[in-house]
């Protein structure tokens, strides 16, 4: 097949059945590649040629699963047998294929799947984000949960890495989102809010938070110049404020919730995705993370229209309070800069090295935070809906 690389003979030594790996990038699976960086992973990063990395393209594709231990895999998982592999552009820290299995033994409803095998973290950091894809599907939200195994282990392990298999949500991402979607995302966060968090794992603390911003900052000081470095310093500085007030209410949150992790069908939404940076953490810094990307403009400024349907929606699911109310501001400053941080970080480390993509411009979130500061056309939280 053309565009495809055949490895039947490899296979046909393990006895399994023949699996094509495909090296064309779908149109539905582009990804931010400033993917997330926390301090561990920022000091040991990636290597510039990382060990066993798969020849797929220059695609964010590190590790090729082993074709006999993905049948065993699959078998466990009371699934039918490989039969596709077709790598996805993604971020940099995870491998990501689309795994077609064989039509005989597997019902169509069960034949396409997302394979991630997670390339920096262990088996634990995954717990609460897997736990908490299942408890949200059972709550009746767009989110594919991890087929668990058996024992009802959501995490499993291939080539000695951790490794989820989800279910392939239709659907495309949005690049150019209109007031019906920002709508549909604002009221996908206000449900989500209202959920607790999920039962026997531990809860997780932002990886991405203020304690990952503070060694951040230690590590650029020398990259910035004097201006961003008192930007940077002065954030610091408010967000300690804020986080010792206590005021603002917490839950658990996506907090990667841009377009490249919503699926659309039309105007309805039909999942989110990627939950790896999942946490407990202020419900208004996801709201904030969200408008960043679903609403605003190239100029810092946010498209009002698309705002104020993401914000209505919101409210409608969710009363946000005055202490809320107050902090607005200060919240989407701390999301601009999570953003502005971690884009600059993986300037400095070279990623589109690994990935072969276009790295995203740190500047876009540093004008964000800029226009945040001067509280110069930021949308309001409205009172009440409905």
């Amino acid at each position: 097949m053309e565009g495809t690389v055949q490895i039947g003979r490899a296979i046909d030594q393990h006895q399994g059945n023949g699996v094509s790996i495909h090296r064309g990038i779908p149109n539905n699976c582009g990804k931010d590649n400033e993917k997330r960086e926390t301090q561990s992973e920022a000091e040991r990063r990636i290597p510039r040629k990382p060990p066993g990395m798969a020849d797929n393209g220059g695609m964010a594709v590190y590790t090729t699963p082993d074709p006999m231990e993905l049948a065993a895999l699959c078998r466990r998982l009371g699934l039918g047998a490989p039969e596709a592999l077709q790598p996805v552009a993604a971020g940099v820290e995870n491998s990501t294929w689309f795994l077609s299995l064989e039509a005989a033994g597997s019902p169509a409803t069960e034949r396409e799947w997302v394979l991630t095998i997670v390339e920096q973290a262990d088996v634990e950091a995954l717990q609460f984000p897997a736990a908490l894809c299942a408890r949200l599907r059972e709550a009746g939200l767009p989110v594919p949960a991890p087929r668990p195994d058996p024992d009802g282990t959501l995490v499993h392990r291939l080539a000695g890495k951790p490794a989820l298999l989800a279910p392939k949500a239709a659907g495309r991402h949005v690049l150019d989102p209109g007031a019906a979607h920002c709508r549909a995302i604002g009221d996908f966060l206000g449900r989500m809010h209202g959920q607790p968090p999920p039962a026997n794992v531990a809860p997780r603390e932002n990886p991405f938070g203020l304690a990952w911003m503070a060694r951040a900052a230690d590590r650029l000081a020398t990259c910035l110049d004097a201006a961003d470095r008192g930007l940077l310093g002065g954030l610091l500085t408010r967000y300690r404020a804020l986080e010792q007030t206590g005021a603002l209410p917490r839950g658990i949150i996506h907090a990667d919730l841009f377009r490249d992790n919503a699926l659309f069908e039309g105007e309805r939404l039909s999942a989110v995705i990627d939950f790896n940076s999942a946490c407990i953490d202020w419900l208004l810094l996801d709201v904030a993370i969200a408008l960043h990307d679903w609403a605003g403009r190239a100029d810092g400024g946010f498209a009002a229209d698309r705002a104020a349907a993401l914000l209505g929606a919101y409210t409608r699911r969710r009363a946000v309070g005055a202490d809320e109310r107050r902090a607005w501001p200060e919240v989407l400053g701390i999301a601009a800069t999570r953003f502005w941080v971690s884009r600059t970080l993986a300037k400095l480390d070279d990623v589109s090295e690994l990935t072969g993509r276009e790295q995203k411009d740190p500047a876009e979130f540093r004008t964000r935070l800029l226009a945040c500061r001067a509280a110069a056309g930021i949308p309001e939280l409205p009172e009440t809906e409905g």
